[in-house]
Formats: C-alpha cells, sequence, structure tokens
C-alpha cells in the first residue's frame, strides 16, 4: 500500500484533506498531511521523511503546492529514493484523482492520468459569455 502525503505552505494541505474526506470519504483515510508554517525549516521535514522512506520498500505518493515553493524543493530531494513520487500544483482533481486510485501505487501510465486528470480540473470562464455545451456535460 502507498502512503500519501499532501505538502503544503500553511494550512492548505489540512483544508484539502478536509474537502477530501467530504468528496471521498474513506477514500481519503490514511492520508498524511505537513503544513510549513512560520519559522520551520521544511529541510527537517525532509529529513524525517528520508529516514522513514529509506527504511521501506513502500511507495510514498507526495503532493506539493507549489512547483519551486520551499516544500517542493525541499522533499523533491527525496526523488533520490526509487520508492518517491512527487507531485507539484496541487489541485483537488490531483488529491481527488490520487486518493481514489492510487492506494497501491503508481506507476509512469497511472502518474499521467492523475495529471491530466489535474489539468482538465482547471479551466475559466468570463461572465457574459455563452456556456460551452461541452463544459455543461459533467455536471
Amino acid at each position: 500500500m502507498a502512503q500519501i502525503i499532501i505538502a503544503t505552505h500553511g494550512g492548505l494541505s489540512k483544508g484539502m484533506l478536509d474537502s477530501l474526506h467530504m468528496v471521498a470519504g474513506g477514500a481519503a483515510d490514511g492520508i498524511e498531511t505537513y503544513s510549513l508554517e512560520f519559522g520551520q525549516n521544511p529541510n527537517d521535514y525532509y529529513e524525517e521523511l528520508r529516514e522513514r522512506i529509506a527504511a521501506t520498500e513502500e511507495q510514498f505518493i507526495i503532493m506539493c503546492d507549489i512547483k519551486g515553493g520551499s516544500v517542493h524543493n525541499a522533499l523533491f530531494r527525496l526523488t533520490e529514493l526509487p520508492n518517491v513520487v512527487i507531485f507539484s500544483g496541487l489541485t483537488m482533481g490531483m488529491a481527488l484523482e490520487i486518493a481514489l486510485t492510487a492506494r497501491e501505487g503508481l506507476d509512469a501510465d497511472a502518474a499521467q492520468r492523475v495529471l491530466d486528470a489535474a489539468r482538465e480540473g482547471v479551466t475559466v470562464a468570463f461572465g457574459g459569455e455563452t456556456p460551452d455545451e461541452e463544459e455543461d456535460e459533467d455536471f
């Protein structure tokens, strides 16, 4: 079974997990959160996780909020270990796809499906425009 972690600046990770529980119910059980608070150093969490991950063959799937942010930069170094997958640009679609489909781990194809689901959920609409028929079909 894969270990899933949502790692963000501030309380975003806890809020995302709370929302996942509302939408996915028990599929969100066991997902961990890491919230970098003011005054904390993400390298401390990296060290803690590195030790934990190196001691097992279990896959760790980590979703970070911002590519290139301090949380992502610190945890991205974990990819030196073969059992780590790091995502950046956290969205609800990404978190939901991982919670529902990745409990047994991810391979490259499954990781691409996660990215596709996250990208598909990012859209924009301007008021006053006629909605596209295809956009409404999802609801």
